[in-house]
């Protein structure tokens, strides 16, 4: 695209663009659904979308949605806290970080949807077992960026505010945190895909409600069409979520 395009113009160029891949595999779909596989199994996207919206419009896939982003919201909150304070813990501290980058590498690995049949045991069946996978999910990655970042801060910063009497325990929340803000809201971005990926996982497992339990439930019974419907709602959720949260970050950034 040429950059003296005018702005309107590249815009409406760049929308198309980034929708050419989904309308290619969305027109090869359409073909395979009948010809190469049988619609019942692989519903045409075109009965696929009329359905989701007719779930949308009378509500009854709402209620499951709203319980599944509050998961997500809740579960991706406790991570960023943790996240963030353990990271910058592990770059301002030896033995903090002796502690738990051990356990980080140990039990990062493990595919969290094997630690439902645990987390069952421990909370039950619900909402705290869902927020508990995507919290260890999302985890990692908010620890990264911060535990980097705040390795990386400059130490002019750290001793000129020694140097100003601050205490050494302010230094991470006054100096350390707020130099790291950009790299801590790239991990955030990196985290929110992976809580729906976790919250899905823990659901069709774990829960009597939500959006992965609506998913297991169509796909028990036979309605394919209604399953695929609920993958593109949640594939659609996440993605405004994450485009939301990119527009948000892109002005944190320029008042920071």
């Amino acid at each position: 695209m040429d950059d003296n395009a005018p702005e309107p113009v590249r815009r409406v160029a760049w929308f198309v663009f980034e929708w050419i891949p989904i309308a290619i595999v969305a027109g090869l779909w359409e073909l395979a659904s009948g010809l190469v596989v049988s619609s019942y199994i692989l519903p045409p996207p075109s009965d696929v979308l009329v359905v989701a919206w007719e779930l949308l419009a009378s509500g009854e896939i709402v209620s499951h949605l709203q319980v599944s982003l509050y998961r997500i919201a809740v579960g991706l909150g406790l991570s960023i806290a943790v996240g963030v304070l353990l990271g910058v813990g592990m770059a301002r501290s030896k033995p903090v970080e002796y502690v738990f980058e051990v356990f980080l590498a140990l039990i990062y690995p493990v595919p969290k949807a094997a630690l439902v049949p645990l987390a069952i045991l421990w909370l039950g069946v619900g909402t705290s077992t869902a927020v508990l996978i995507v919290f260890l999910a999302c985890l990692l990655p908010i620890v990264l960026n911060s535990y980097n970042a705040a390795g990386n801060v400059d130490r002019n910063l750290i001793w000129s505010a020694q140097m100003m009497g601050m205490p050494s325990w302010k230094i991470p929340l006054k100096v350390v945190i707020p130099a790291t803000f950009p790299s801590i809201l790239t991990g955030i971005r990196q985290a929110i895909p992976i809580a729906f990926i976790a919250l899905v996982s823990a659901e069709l497992i774990a829960s009597n409600e939500g959006i992965g339990f609506e998913i297991l439930r169509y796909g028990q019974i036979g309605n394919y069409t209604s399953m695929f419907a609920i993958l593109v709602l949640i594939s659609a959720a996440a993605f405004f979520v994450v485009r939301g949260y990119e527009r948000l970050e892109r002005r944190v950034i320029k008042w920071t």
